[in-house]
């Protein structure tokens, strides 16, 4: 028998190690189709409120059908300080138009999951890699912790509400460019240093300019970086060994700095700790950092425990913390994380793999939570602010298991993987430490039944996605202290045609909360449906309409469909309509442009319809004066005076307000979308076309001239 030379075993080996590398992958494809799966049932649920004000610019101007449009759509975002115009983009391959069906949306947004999930199985693999793991085993701690975080049922809120493609977007292109950057970190720890650093400069560079036109806090791909550097690639402290100086510097220029800077930004809004400005909330800035100290915690708990609540987006019934005692769970939440602090920053010290990366984790958790869970006055809790904060959070978990499954290939040191975290080059790691085969298999089991878990527990929730009562009875029952929860259900009640159990929900409601607007409104849209308004709704509504918070979007949204209604309403009253927006104008809040030229304009509608064309004129000269005028408002305005037979004062009207497009200031998106319809003629040839068909009417009307 012949015996084998030293270069076929090798051969062999490689032979073989090459094609083991293909089951990860198809166990990775596996998952995937799990996971659409699983995601399936929630197709056909319908938009939820911010899906409407940020998708129905898709029908501004016309179906979208010519490059100029397209420009239009994609500098017409507002959701941020960018306009998220890369986001914007990605809703074209959905329609084109409004109204819309949703699956589409909701479909494309499921597939960006998966994406995501690709690209994190590849992230992980790299860090894997770089804790000493041998390749074949790596591949499948990232496939494992790919999967646990994809089929986690806490992200089908995020995945099935259309308008968080702007968080899933930032994501793919912040775990892309962290996976470029893992990937160019080990080839400079293998000595091809230019390689390795046009991968990591592209990489970061690219990554963060794509992730934050996607939604801002893909910003944070520096400082996410920056983490994986110190707890990861150079917890050995051989930067300098490995790339010298110039190492150092790149580093600097393209991590510390940029990362750095955005700190320093978020630094800005410190004084408001101890200012206490609201900024319109009802939460002052050092409130708000203490009671997220308690919701960061509720947010581990939810994505580790695959429970069945499907929590929802309203949480408006969150207890505020007012002090570290008030209430003491407070107190703990802060030194609960003030330990996972701790923890990461010693976990750089640690020699065993599992708990470096479990420090990893931590470290990346908290850093991704810095701009949206701390003190910027945005809305306290959403479920999506975890999707990108959370890619890691399975990593220890799954390196756990693969390293404590046996060897199925028995034979070279390096086939399955190190026991001690000894890697200098932050690249690929010691491979010749030999891990003890292990008889049991209760990793793989274990594993397999946490990924059939939170299948099933996605696929049970996204059904309830796909089902707007039962997700309306949901989300009240689990909120039950939740005043947009109850008016939600309460709405739903009313589409259906009961309006007497609406009416029972929210009188119920409003014991616990008399003075929301948001359950006031709903409460006077189900009694203009009856015909008949309990005693003391007139005066509950009257108060509220003076005290609420009316630059706050929900309550100015709903408020708005509460004067839209009060038109045909009987069960008020005459004029109730009218006290409504004479009480709101004198509210503080009222000083807002934005709200003072909606009030302004509807009692210019309401004179209209009684024939006082002198005061409608009045007052929408009024509203056109103020500030931040929107591009159509003088249009929109004047063709309501013409259509009331008055073409004179609509071309008054137009004359005496001149187009905000005649005087744009700064480069803000708004001001960029705005150049860009004066480039394209858009509203000067409406406004050329209005004007023509005035001066004719007006002619029309005129006497003839007297007869010679």
């Amino acid at each position: 028998m012949m015996r084998r030379t030293p270069i076929a075993a090798a051969s062999e080996q490689s032979a073989l190690l090459q094609r083991s590398m293909w089951r990860p992958l198809l166990a990775l494809a596996a998952l995937l189709a799990i996971a659409w799966l699983a995601y399936w049932p929630g197709r056909n649920g319908p938009f939820l409120f911010d899906d409407y004000s940020n998708l129905a610019t898709l029908g501004d101007y016309g179906r979208i059908d010519t490059w100029w449009k397209v420009a239009a759509f994609l500098t017409s975002g507002f959701a941020g300080p960018t306009g998220r115009p890369l986001s914007l983009a990605t809703f074209l391959l959905d329609a084109r138009n409004w109204p819309a069906a949703s699956e589409p949306f909701k479909l494309t947004n499921v597939a960006l999951h998966l994406l995501n999930g690709v690209l994190l199985a590849g992230l992980s693999a790299a860090l894997a890699r770089a804790l000493g793991m041998a390749r074949r085993p790596a591949a499948w701690a990232g496939v494992l912790a790919a999967g646990l975080w994809l089929l986690d049922p806490f992200w089908v809120s995020t995945t099935l509400y259309v308008v968080q493609r702007m968080t899933m977007l930032a994501a793919t292109f912040v775990f892309a460019g962290l996976w470029g950057y893992a990937h160019g970190r080990a080839l400079l720890g293998q000595g091809r240093k230019r390689a390795g650093y046009v991968w990591m400069s592209v990489s970061l560079t690219l990554g963060t300019l794509l992730a934050v036109l996607s939604k801002e806090n893909g910003a944070l791909l520096p400082l996410l970086a920056w983490v994986l550097e110190a707890l990861v690639f150079d917890r050995n402290h051989a930067a300098l060994e490995q790339g010298g100086r110039a190492f150092l510097a790149w580093r600097w220029a393209f991590i510390r700095l940029p990362a750095l800077a955005v700190l320093a930004y978020l630094a800005l809004y410190l004084p408001g700790l101890w200012t206490g400005a609201t900024a319109g909330r009802d939460f002052t800035p050092l409130q708000r950092l203490l009671t997220e100290s308690r919701i960061v915690w509720t947010y581990l708990g939810d994505i580790w425990l695959a429970r069945t609540h499907d929590g929802g987006l309203f949480h408006d019934d969150i207890v505020l913390s007012t002090g570290l005692l008030q209430p003491l769970s407070t107190l703990f939440a802060v030194l609960g994380i003030l330990a996972l602090l701790v923890f990461a920053a010693l976990s750089r010290w640690a020699r065993h793999p599992v708990v470096a990366a479990a420090g990893a984790a931590v470290g990346f958790y908290l850093a991704g939570q810095v701009m949206e869970s701390t003190w910027l006055q945005l809305e306290l809790a959403f479920e999506h602010r975890n999707y990108l904060p959370a890619g890691l959070m399975f990593f220890p978990l799954a390196l756990a298991l693969v390293r404590a499954l046996p060897n199925p290939h028995p034979g070279p040191p390096h086939a399955w993987g190190g026991s001690v975290l000894t890697s200098p080059t932050g690249g690929g790691g010691r491979e010749d430490d030999v891990a003890s085969p292990r008889p049991s298999r209760w990793p793989l089991w274990l594993a397999i039944a946490l990924l059939a878990l939170f299948a099933l527990q996605t696929a049970r929730r996204a059904e309830v996605w796909g089902k707007p009562f039962q997700l309306a009875l949901v989300w009240a029952h689990e909120h039950p202290d939740s005043p947009r929860a109850q008016g939600y259900l309460a709405n739903e009640w009313t589409r259906v045609g009961n309006n007497p159990e609406a009416a029972r929900l929210l009188s119920a409601a409003l014991q616990q909360h008399p003075h929301s607007l948001i359950l006031l409104i709903n409460r006077a849209g189900v009694a203009c449906a009856q015909g008949e308004a309990p005693t003391g709704l007139r005066a509950a509504l009257l108060q509220a309409a003076g005290h609420a918070r009316l630059t706050d979007n929900v309550t100015q949204y709903q408020f708005g469909k509460l004067l839209d209604g009060m038109g045909q309403c009987t069960a008020f009253g005459p004029d109730f309509e009218l006290r409504l927006i004479d009480t709101a104008l004198r509210n503080p809040q009222a000083q807002d442009a934005t709200v003072r030229r909606d009030l302004l304009h509807r009692l210019a509608l309401r004179a209209l319809a009684h024939n006082d064309v002198q005061q409608a004129y009045t007052l929408d000269l009024q509203a056109l004066r103020l500030p931040d005028l929107p591009v159509g408002a003088r249009l929109r305005f004047s063709v309501e005076l013409a259509s009331a037979g008055q073409q004179q004062l609509a071309l008054d009207l137009l004359n005496a307000v001149p187009s905000p497009l005649a005087r744009i200031r700064g480069w803000s998106m708004a001001a960029i979308h705005q150049r860009w319809l004066r480039h394209v003629g858009f509203y000067q040839h409406s406004e050329a076309h209005l004007r023509k068909v005035l001066a004719a009417e007006i002619a029309a009307k005129a006497p003839p001239p007297a007869a010679r």
